[in-house]
């Protein structure tokens, strides 16, 4: 099932910032992007020159996604006018929608991108209603009518005060803290060599609010970035829409910024804008995969490999660490007309069982990449014994501690290291026989596309089951 999230925001010609941004942050990231446009833009990457507000507009381009779409998760950027307050007041109650607000007015350029004034009328009306503000310390600076220059800025404190007061923006006055909500204030600087985005965060009434720092190196450089806090907003709005927690879905917005970062589109005009295209490891990992279909798609009788819970195939970056860095196929395979067949896209970040099966596997193997489940078979296992030469290696789920047994991340982990103190190594095959509520699974691991194919034709043929159907 595709995630879907929607972004508010002006259009920018030179696709930097604002809806071209968001779009493609959020299909980066494996959600599927709309789009509702506020204004049209003029201007680069470095240079500002005016806009049109499209408030007239922003009514009917609303109703026509939301009398169709079950539209959660939204990014509001650009706000042009009043009136596009007042429109989306109303869609954000009646819809009861999950909002990711970055707060803009200024262009990162200097001019204006609202008419005076909109900013008080924005915190009045918006800010009691959104779930997460994304002000950067101008901003954030304004709302809380702090002067940036009396500010010790080598003090985190001080920048948590400031999230603070803001998250307390975010809730009505006779309701302080009822519903989990979060500030963080993009590029604190320090007066040492680093930024921080300073995190504030509510879970709920009772609870004690949550601050943390996200530390980043200061970044020296000619000429203006442009986008970025299109793009981190947009990103905490897609990682919400995968389901994860408020927390989650900022620290991974942030890793995925972060990464991001490391590598500008240079324009003319001393314009940069954040390179979001894969790099050449993340499309030779898709190729990988694709590879591994293919090998599988055309073959009838490999549809019996496909387990009740359907299979999936996840490469990995090299170095690994998160999910985030390994791909899968969305939606997983499964049969269709008798033979395999993906129901998505091979995206990154779309697994989460196969994905952290082999990041725990990486710890001991860092050579292994690439995993897939099929279907468990006792007779194809005694096949496997005699007839090849790949090694095997049972678990027994029933050994596995009761308080981490409803912990998949933990499950995996428990998994990997059972193996390795009964085999020293990752072998070619975990297998085990289920227990309640779970099927019994092999998973087969390999270094890269040929080598899982090359397994692949090993069990055919030991088992027999490349015979027509």
């Amino acid at each position: 099932m595709y995630h879907f999230c929607l972004t508010i925001a002006g259009s920018d010609p030179s696709s930097g910032a604002g809806i071209q941004a968001d779009i493609r942050t959020f299909d980066r990231i494996g959600v599927y992007p709309f789009s509702v446009i506020t204004a049209l833009t003029y201007q680069t990457a470095s240079e500002f020159f005016g806009f049109k507000s499209l408030s007239d507009e922003l009514d009917s381009q609303l109703k026509a996604l939301f009398d169709i779409y079950p539209i959660k998760y939204v990014k509001i950027g650009m706000i042009p006018d009043r009136k596009s307050i007042e429109i989306l007041t109303r869609y954000i109650n009646e819809y009861n929608l999950c909002v990711v607000l970055d707060p803009v007015s200024i262009s990162s350029t200097g001019k204006r991108l609202s008419k005076v004034g909109i900013e008080k009328e924005m915190e009045k009306k918006l800010f009691p209603i959104v779930t997460v503000l994304t002000p950067n310390v101008r901003e954030a600076a304004f709302y809380t009518n702090t002067d940036l220059k009396q500010l010790n800025l080598s003090s985190s404190k001080n920048f948590e005060k400031l999230a603070q007061s803001l998250l307390e923006k975010l809730h009505p006055p006779d309701k302080p803290y009822t519903w989990e909500k979060a500030v963080i204030i993009k590029s604190a600087k320090s007066e040492k060599e680093k930024i921080y985005d300073i995190l504030c965060l509510t879970e709920g009434r009772d609870k004690p609010l949550i601050f943390k720092s996200f530390e980043k190196p200061r970044t020296l450089f000619k000429g203006n970035i442009h986008g970025t806090g299109c793009v981190f907003s947009s990103a905490i709005t897609a990682y919400l829409a995968k389901g994860c927690t408020l927390f989650q879905a900022i620290e991974s917005a942030e890793h995925f910024f972060d990464e991001k970062f490391q590598k500008f589109i240079e324009l003319p005009g001393e314009g940069k804008v954040l390179d979001l295209s894969m790099s050449e490891e993340h499309l030779r990992v898709i190729e990988q995969i694709k590879e591994i279909y293919s090998f599988l798609s055309d073959k009838q009788y490999l549809s019996k490999f496909i387990p009740e819970v359907r299979m999936n195939i996840s490469g990995a970056l090299h170095n690994a660490t998160k999910k985030e860095q390994v791909a899968a196929i969305e939606g997983r395979i499964t049969i269709i007309d008798g033979y395999p067949f993906a129901l998505g896209d091979i995206k990154f970040g779309v697994s989460d069982h196969t994905a952290r099966l082999i990041l725990a596997a990486k710890k001991f193997d860092p050579s292994i990449n690439f995993v897939m489940n099929l279907k468990y078979n006792p007779q194809w296992i005694s096949k496997l014994k005699k007839k090849s030469s790949l090694q095997l290696v049972e678990i027994k789920r029933e050994e596995q501690p009761n308080k981490i047994k409803n912990k998949e991340f933990s499950t995996m982990q428990w998994l990997i290291n059972d193996v390795i103190k009964k085999n020293g190594k990752i072998p070619d095959i975990i297998w085990d026989k289920g227990s309640i509520g779970k099927e019994p699974i092999i998973r087969l691991f390999g270094k890269n596309s040929k080598d899982i194919i090359n397994k692949l034709q090993i069990i055919s043929l030991a088992i027999n089951i490349n015979e027509k159907i």
